[in-house]
């Protein structure tokens, strides 16, 4: 069963249009359903799928000559035999994990690109070059000095699957369950497979998955996925990072301290001690390897006193928050000492899961245009206490377009277990008085708790009021 990709196809097939050789880059990260798509993608086509891993360059020719059916194990041999097919039929050639062909055989990526540009110019060869090392791909094939950089037609980039399409993978579950699922889960389909057949296992209503509470599902499933050491069934980030980094020890470290919600250069130095001028280059290459990301106000995208970081994945946030503080236990096998520490602190972390479901709703509900508005931007604003080390904002901030006219978007998203009352929504509209906004002011209220009738009394007088329930996203 294939899910979601709907763009990332259409861009893959649009690729594959025309008679004149193009160069795709995938690139994505282990776990992040790359294959799958290529391979939902060549479904209807003749394509050659050559997997390069590890070995000797006269290993990789002659595993890629068999798959072929030739004789000559050579770099010459092979380019001449596509071009002898391509004067007959298009040619669609994928290798996966293409670094590892590059470091075993330097010279095949020179001839294979000399082809590409002078004797395939003119014949319909479509080659894909893919890599779940971000690292790599940049180095050999898409940065600045590799020799492929000016000749990518198509550079994709896979990310995980948002909250809708993951939906997709949990079922029957409820809203509330569907949340955290994505949450732990982070939308990698790695993860999600595995829920689909924990989900899927005859017999396991005793474990609570078909008839029990929401907490049984929940606790079942995350006990098994990520929880337990033995099963080990998740996708541990840590094995993803170590694709890319060669040592682990203070990204794992600032990761944590992100997790803690330290979130700022000089806070993330004082927890790992080491200077800022050290802190900023290992953040830089977490972002390059999309783990995490730089944060800035919307509305001050220049102000370098407003940055803030993040982690980008909900999963990754998941085992830096509850797994590596709480490391003795997992390696003990102390699951259900762990499950007590997510449940106490699982409406914190589903703060952050929530907030992120709220605004791909409020993205994907703007481009079917069931909005009063249309959304150009969204990001966030807040304001720093120095003294005190902390922040104070909005969930999100939107930037868009209302009849024409510019408009401006605040949300907040409650995560809780009260429905929001009338109180919240004056809280929010009072604290927009901080942010000097652009034309119309909507504001949005998140809440996956409902709201109390004094609260949806004012939002139906009220055009420019939204309340919006998890249940009515889900």
């Amino acid at each position: 069963m294939f899910i979601g990709r709907k763009k990332e196809l259409e861009q893959l097939n649009g690729f594959y249009e025309g008679n004149n050789v193009s160069v795709a880059v995938v690139s994505g990260s282990i776990g992040v359903g790359k294959t799958s798509l290529l391979q939902e993608f060549i479904n209807d086509k003749k394509a050659i799928f050559f997997e390069a891993y590890e070995t000797t360059g006269k290993h990789q020719l002659e595993r890629l000559s068999q798959l072929m059916g030739m004789e000559s194990f050579t770099t010459t041999a092979f380019c001449d035999e596509i071009t002898n097919r391509a004067s007959k039929e298009k040619q669609l050639i994928i290798i996966d994990q293409y670094p590892n062909f590059v470091k075993a055989d330097p010279e095949f990526d020179k001839l294979l690109h000399e082809y590409v540009i002078k004797k395939w110019k003119n014949l319909p060869v479509k080659l894909v070059l893919c890599s779940d090392a971000f690292v790599l791909i940049d180095k050999y094939v898409k940065g600045k000095k590799a020799i492929w950089n000016k000749d990518i037609s198509l550079d994709l980039t896979i990310g995980p699957l948002g909250f809708y399409d993951s939906c997709e993978f949990f079922g029957d579950a409820s809203p509330k369950e569907a949340a955290f699922l994505y949450g732990i889960t982070g939308g990698i389909p790695y993860n999600l497979v595995r829920v689909a057949n924990l989900l899927a296992v005859p017999g396991f209503e005793e474990y609570g998955l078909a008839t029990g509470s929401d907490e049984n599902k929940l606790k079942t499933i995350t006990t098994k996925l990520f929880l337990d050491k033995k099963m080990n069934l998740g996708l541990n980030p840590e094995t993803v990072m170590a694709t890319e980094l060669r040592e682990l020890a203070y990204y794992n470290y600032m990761l944590t301290a992100l997790a803690k919600g330290l979130n700022r250069v000089n806070q993330i130095s004082a927890e790992v001690e080491k200077p800022k001028d050290v802190v900023v280059p290992y953040l830089n290459s977490l972002m390059s390897i999309g783990i995490c990301t730089k944060d800035t106000a919307i509305t001050e995208l220049t102000n370098r006193k407003k940055t803030r970081y993040s982690i980008v994945n909900t999963s990754t946030l998941f085992w830096y928050k509850m797994i590596v503080p709480n490391y003795d236990l997992y390696v003990a096998g102390e699951t259900e000492k762990l499950w007590e520490i997510v449940e106490n602190s699982m409406d914190e972390y589903m703060e952050t899961v929530f907030i992120k479901i709220c605004g791909e709703y409020l993205a994907n509900q703007s481009e079917k245009n069931l909005l009063p508005f249309t959304v150009e931007q969204i990001g966030n604003w807040w304001v720093n206490d120095d003294e005190a080390g902390t922040t104070d904002g909005f969930d999100l901030v939107s930037l868009g377009k209302c009849e024409g006219k510019s408009a401006t978007i605040f949300a907040q998203c409650y995560y809780n277990h009260e429905p929001i009352e009338v109180a919240q929504l004056k809280l929010l509209i009072e604290k927009t008085k901080q942010l000097h906004r652009q034309g119309d002011a909507f504001y949005i209220v998140f809440s996956n708790a409902g709201f109390h009738e004094n609260a949806i009394t004012i939002s139906s007088a009220i055009k420019n009021i939204m309340l919006i329930t998890l249940d009515e996203m889900r």
